[in-house]
């Protein structure tokens, strides 16, 4: 049966500051849902409502308050038998994503680190996950200017190299995804028919990389290849960044090689193994 809200006169006080401002520019009422939230992933089972406050030190109605909120949201899940509380399903999807773009940041350094020594041009790694190809990490190039993009930031799938080469070997529901939300015009050079992309992606799906132009940026140039995890998924993109004085439209066979060899070699540490792959796929294509 759920569990009522206790209710005392300190937890009205208490709901009265959640308001205020911390001199640390936190607000207490958020700080305090992450108290509870990591108390309760730090349980070794279920726990209560009586064991959190007792532990972070305040009342039981505030908790409570607190862990309703987390259930509502699905990080928390309610036992409704014994009223207590464990981590939800949306806490398992977070931590998930988490550890993957930290698997592939431990995957990738040396790798892109022998790119950009090799090659001397800015190195950019980046996780696709949720219909999103985010920055995990730039190394800067050995020129005096700095060519990169910013960690963190989100890729345009349609008008970048990372981003094409993602689309062309990822599953077709993402560029679908993409064709239904429209090809914006970036830059003069950005590709907007969807035919156009289309063939650029097949040529991607033929040689194992693919170019972008000016196509984000005016002037700037990458080349991108993907990073695959050991289910054969894609997992990432590696590239190299630079003016397009420096990377042309047609890239060096240098450029190429070095960008196809860190490709692999990530995709070798995230447990990549084409041969193993494409055996379970006939072995699971034959199964009756």
């Amino acid at each position: 049966m759920p569990q009522t809200a206790p209710n005392d006169a300190q937890d009205m006080k208490e709901g009265s500051d959640m308001t205020t401002a911390r001199s640390d520019g936190g607000v207490k009422s958020v700080q305090l849902a992450f108290d509870v939230l990591e108390a309760v992933a730090a349980a070794p089972g279920e726990v209560g409502v009586s064991e959190l406050a007792a532990l972070l030190g305040t009342t039981k109605g505030t908790v409570f308050r607190h862990l309703q909120t987390l259930v509502e949201r699905g990080y928390v899940d309610q036992n409704a038998v014994s009223a207590r509380y464990k981590l939800g399903t949306r806490s398992y999807l977070i931590g998930q994503v988490a550890a993957g773009r930290i698997e592939l940041l431990t995957a990738s350094s040396d790798a892109i680190a022998s790119l950009r020594d090799e090659i001397g041009e800015t190195v950019v790694v980046s996780a696709l996950r949720n219909r999103t190809l985010v920055v995990l990490r730039t190394v800067f190039g050995k020129s005096n200017l700095e060519i990169g993009v910013r960690q963190g930031s989100e890729l345009v799938l349609h008008g970048t190299a990372q981003g094409k080469v993602a689309l062309a070997f990822s599953n077709r529901s993402l560029l679908q995804h993409v064709l239904r939300q429209g090809l914006t015009r970036l830059t003069d050079h950005t590709i907007v028919d969807p035919p156009k992309l289309e063939a650029e992606l097949e040529q991607a799906r033929a040689q194992g990389f693919i170019t972008a132009p000016s196509e984000e940026t005016f002037g700037i140039n990458a080349v991108a290849a993907p990073i695959f995890d050991r289910m054969g998924d894609v997992a990432g993109t590696v590239a190299i960044v630079g003016s397009v004085q420096n990377i042309k439209a047609v890239p060096d066979q240098a450029q190429v090689e070095a960008l196809l060899k860190a490709s692999l070699r990530i995709s070798w540490n995230l447990g990549y193994d084409r041969g193993a792959i494409e055996a379970r796929r006939r072995m699971d294509s034959a199964a009756p």
